[in-house]
């Protein structure tokens, strides 16, 4: 029996899924804003319970763009358990893992088709960013813009669906591009989804990947002084 476990934790309002065979077998939520990790350790539990003898064949964990600390909370725990079971731990894009980008419009689409969505949001200090989904449903890394190109870009994909993880009011859109952002969230049932519409090279590259954050900037954005005890050379 093939046991799926997907972890979800980029976004206050958390996920757990198991599958056994394609079917769930366990779904867990649970909503914290600074407690990612405390409170994933009790539906980790509760799913892991339920295998008895089985081992899990793979974990998924959600990657982000989102909270810092729930991200890396949900990679730990992934880790933790794969290692515990032998098996792969991958991660996908969080983006990719909404309700939006599983809408029978924006998959499986040709190479020469429109956009078929777009997941925006304020990247703060005056950017927004932009991800494209592809026709599989995986978003593609976040380009970050200042308002103006983020309207027309916008602007220029009249096709596209457009979603966000914000308050669409916090955009800065005119009023007919506002009309158009639907607010989601990711959820650990669209990573399996996700996954299982991936081609076998696709999940090849995954497995051999390791986890990581998908952040909008680099974590580290300065560089230390050069008198910082830590840049000064011995002796």
């Amino acid at each position: 029996m093939k046991m799926v476990l997907a972890i979800e934790t980029s976004v206050p309002q958390a996920s757990v899924v198991m599958w056994a065979d394609s079917e769930v077998v366990f779904q867990d939520e649970f909503t914290t804003d600074r407690s990612h990790n405390s409170m994933i350790f009790n539906p980790l539990e509760k799913a892991l319970k339920l295998l008895g003898k089985e081992k899990l064949s793979l974990v998924i964990a959600g990657t982000g763009p989102g909270s810092y600390s729930g991200t890396r909370v949900g990679i730990a725990a992934a880790q933790g358990v794969a290692i515990a079971h032998s098996c792969p731990a991958v991660g996908l894009g969080s983006l990719g893992a909404t309700p939006e980008t599983n809408a029978s419009d924006c998959l499986n689409l040709d190479a020469d088709d429109a956009v078929p969505a777009m997941a925006v949001g304020d990247a703060r200090r005056g950017l927004y960013y932009i991800s494209t989904i592809n026709s599989s449903g995986e978003a593609m890394d976040a380009e970050l813009m200042d308002a103006e190109a983020f309207q027309k870009r916008l602007a220029d994909a009249p096709l596209a669906r457009i979603f966000t993880l914000d308050d669409p009011s916090k955009l800065a859109l005119n009023e007919d591009l506002a009309k158009r952002v639907v607010q989601t969230r990711p959820e650990a049932q669209w990573l399996g989804a996700l996954w299982n519409r991936l081609s076998d090279a696709r999940r090849k590259e995954l497995i051999a990947k390791p986890l990581a954050p998908a952040y909008l900037r680099p974590p580290f954005t300065s560089k230390a002084k050069g008198g910082h005890p830590l840049l000064r050379k011995n002796g």
